[in-house]
């Protein structure tokens, strides 16, 4: 793999919390080193040739996946599938003279004016304009979506509200406010039901035990297979959500 030539190509951060020194591929495919306070960086380098067959396995099967839906994983996706709502939008991008960002949705496509003073920038403009767009999606169709489900289940809640998050699906506060993932949307419904009924339980239970479970169990009895396959979700977000 021509990338991993010299593996001189990473971040460095320093972290005082740190005990170790960390590796991670991010999602964009990058490669993130965290060290220790007082750690000597120059010693970075030769740790990643340590792991040099550990990177490329895990960078392959990264690319492999973007190249079965090329469409839809480039950093300017020409594709945007919303499997939890069972939509498809097609995307183009013009550059124009003005400074503004400007984005036109028509029946099921989107159409991007981007800058054309910063096509160098053009991938992160477009991105976050996109993600902008994502969370007005969100907005419109998981939130109601909720309250429905909460209905249904007579499991009522104070509020909800959209998040950014980039660990979590969804959590419930004690006060029982909601907040879901944006990127929900790009999970099959199934899985964004269960995610629904998940956090609807901890209004009752706010926490993990055997009488939640029973509580997530008569709302979903497939639990423990949407709960695994949730656990594995990640994978259908695309790279530029991520930008």
């Amino acid at each position: 793999m021509s990338e991993l030539s010299s593996l001189s190509d990473y971040r460095l951060r320093i972290s005082p919390r740190c005990k170790r020194v960390l590796i991670r591929i991010n999602p964009l495919g990058e490669i993130e080193v965290v060290i220790p306070q007082g750690f000597d960086p120059h010693e970075v380098p030769a740790i990643l040739q340590q792991r040099r067959r550990w990177l490329e396995t895990h960078l392959e099967k990264l690319r492999a996946r973007w190249a079965q839906a090329p469409h839809e994983h480039a950093l300017r996706p020409s594709l945007i599938q919303l499997r939890a709502l069972d939509s498809r939008w097609r995307v183009s991008y013009t550059p124009w003279s003005s400074r503004q960002m400007r984005l036109k949705e028509q029946a099921d496509s989107l159409h991007l004016h981007y800058p054309q003073a910063r096509e160098a920038d053009a991938d992160r403009l477009n991105s976050r304009r996109l993600q902008k767009w994502l969370n007005e999606q969100a907005r419109k169709h998981l939130l109601p979506w909720l309250a429905q489900t909460a209905e249904e289940l007579d499991l009522p809640y104070s509020s909800a509200c959209i998040r950014a998050q980039k660990t979590r699906w969804g959590s419930c506060s004690a006060k029982r406010v909601i907040n879901l993932n944006r990127n929900l949307l790009f999970l099959p419904a199934e899985l964004v039901r269960y995610l629904f009924v998940h956090e609807l339980s901890h209004t009752r239970h706010m926490n993990h035990s055997a009488a939640f479970w029973r509580q997530v169990e008569k709302a979903e009895p497939d639990y423990r297979r949407l709960d695994a396959a949730l656990g594995r979700a990640a994978g259908y977000l695309p790279r530029w959500i991520h930008v």
